[in-house]
């Protein structure tokens, strides 16, 4: 289910996508065949194939890595309808809607945050990309992996993506930027990087006129899910106040509470 306001023609895009990902052999979690999205209570609700998980270690960057190798390879399904992406529109989503006006963030606050959306959505308007444009996940971090075991449990189970609400057409470094940022705000230290750019083929930190902005975008991303939970979860509400006091404070490198 999810947590922002119901749009169907794009789940509808999502679960058409991953579907096709799927039979085409990539690692991506699959919706349950014959079971069609729903918009309930204002939210889209869509249902997908259950992966058990074990106690067995998460995947880690290395499959990240080569999972987002072999997506950006892949050309985008000319029968799918895609949107292009567009920086900071779940962040920009929350910020305006009313159900987020729980008295966790003040309304400078929340006036200070879309500012700033305005001008790192402008930077990377202007931006170069080296990597080029094409079929992105949109929010590619390892929490967002998975084991499959539906082949053969004997077998070593195969890392998948999971969480495709974002895909769309989008500069490849966009879906880069999670694994540096993860080893600044969730603990990772700089092997957790070097095998990404081990199995993806490329180093991001190289990338000298775009790797502070996307930095400071995914900064403010992490804004979002606190945001729309904030006002069930005290856990939520303590992430949400760590995280945007130091966007607001201009501290680039604490170390921030992760979901458990």
């Amino acid at each position: 289910m999810s947590t922002a306001a119901a749009d169907l023609p794009r789940v509808r895009s999502v679960t058409s996508l991953t579907a096709w990902l799927a039979a085409r052999g990539f690692g991506a979690t699959v919706p349950l065949a014959g079971a069609r999205p729903l918009a309930v209570h204002g939210h889209d609700v869509s249902f997908w194939r259950y992966y058990p998980q074990s106690d067995a270690l998460p995947p880690t960057s290395r499959d990240l890595g080569s999972l987002l190798r072999e997506l950006h390879s892949t050309p985008p399904p000319a029968q799918i309808d895609l949107p292009n992406w567009v920086p900071l529109q779940s962040l920009r989503t929350a910020l305006h809607d009313p159900r987020t006006d729980t008295g966790h963030i003040t309304d400078l606050e929340r006036a200070t945050l879309l500012n700033m959306i305005e001008t790192v959505a402008g930077e990377l308007a202007d931006t170069s990309w080296p990597l080029g444009h094409g079929l992105i996940h949109g929010d590619a971090w390892a929490g967002n992996l998975l084991w499959d075991r539906t082949n053969d449990d004997s077998a070593r189970p195969r890392a998948i993506l999971g969480d495709w609400d974002w895909v769309s057409i989008g500069p490849f470094e966009v879906d880069l930027i999670p694994t540096w940022h993860a080893a600044i705000r969730y603990g990772r230290d700089q092997h957790w990087v070097t095998e990404f750019i081990t199995t993806y083929g490329y180093d991001l930190s190289e990338f000298a006129t775009g790797y502070e902005t996307l930095r400071r975008m995914r900064d403010l991303v992490q804004i979002t899910g606190p945001l729309r939970r904030a006002g069930d979860s005290p856990a939520n509400a303590t992430r949400l106040r760590q995280r945007l006091h130091a966007i607001l404070t201009g501290d680039t490198t604490s170390s921030w509470s992760q979901y458990s």
